[in-house]
């Protein structure tokens, strides 16, 4: 066989196997094959042959496409349909397409759909710049948002001469200072204001509001964020004197005992919800499962 016709028929073989395996396999394994087969003039081919008819008599999965064609055209990345509304902004760093997952977090902060400070503070140490953009952005635009209503509020509370509404003020106020701290907004020295206020607006709300136990937690709270356990206990003992035989103050104890790490003050807390004669809420309840084993409903 003349030279020339060799390497025609040669060249041929091997697009024509490129062609076909293409159909069934990847791309670019398909590619390699052929490319044994060029470089490797009747050996290649014969080598790969004999490994497919291997592969068909043993019933190998070797031999199994990925994906059927259709398939492969429904799950192709450029193919697939962009659909945000139905994708969790917490699983987005499931994402291995990184475009993909630049769209779902730039879109929904653009939107101004993402209210969870956590994905928030998750986006800023991204390690993409343009998710970290709009994310510094977005926060820094709920900074201002909450500290105009706190001065605004501030404004209305200074304002008001009578007792009426005032309660319910004091109480968004305090809403509003948590808010801020609880997102950790701010430097360390408007922190240390915003927690100073909060204190003294939830003192006022503990002697005036008509929701005193709510009130008194709050204040309680308070006090664990900024881990000044001793004033925090004082608050609870104050709590039991005011809400004896209720199961707020007993619950405030678990809380301190637990943010304190102080197993035996945990244990006594327990016992002393579980000794309780009222029935216990399910936050109580998940607490003593959670702390120490079955609970008595």
């Amino acid at each position: 066989m003349p030279f020339p016709v060799f390497i025609i028929i040669h060249v041929a073989v091997a697009a024509l196997w490129l062609f076909a395996a293409s159909r069934f396999r990847r791309t670019q394994q398909a590619a390699c094959e052929a490319l044994l087969i060029f470089l490797l003039p009747v050996v290649g081919f014969l080598i790969l042959l004999f490994w497919r008819v291997a592969c068909l008599i043993a019933h190998s999965d070797t031999n199994r496409p990925e994906y059927h064609p259709e398939e492969r055209d429904e799950f192709s990345p450029g193919t697939m349909e962009y659909q945000a509304d139905i994708v969790p902004l917490s699983d987005t760093y499931l994402l291995g397409d990184a475009r993909m997952k630049r769209r779902l977090f730039t879109d929904a902060i653009k939107q101004e759909v993402v209210e969870n400070p956590d994905i928030l503070q998750q986006a800023v140490h991204d390690e993409d710049r343009e998710i970290t953009y709009y994310a510094v952005s977005m926060m820094t635009a709920q900074m201002e948002k909450v500290t105009e209503e706190i001065e605004a509020t501030k404004k209305e509370l200074e304002a008001k001469t009578d007792a009426d509404g005032r309660d319910a003020l004091l109480d968004r106020y305090a809403g509003l200072l948590e808010t801020y701290l609880e997102n950790g907004y701010g430097d360390a020295k408007s922190r240390s204001l915003m927690e100073h206020e909060l204190r003294a607006t939830l003192t006022q709300l503990v002697q005036h509001s008509s929701e005193t136990a709510a009130s008194r937690e709050r204040q309680i709270r308070a006090f664990l964020r900024g881990k000044e356990y001793e004033e925090a206990a004082a608050a609870c003992a104050r709590y039991a004197e005011a809400c004896a035989g209720e199961e707020g103050p007993a619950y405030m104890k678990l809380v301190i005992a637990a943010a304190r790490h102080d197993a035996a003050g945990v244990q006594a807390a327990l016992a002393e919800l579980r000794a309780l004669p009222v029935r216990l809420s399910p936050r109580a309840l998940q607490a003593i499962r959670y702390w120490g084993g079955a609970a008595d409903e």
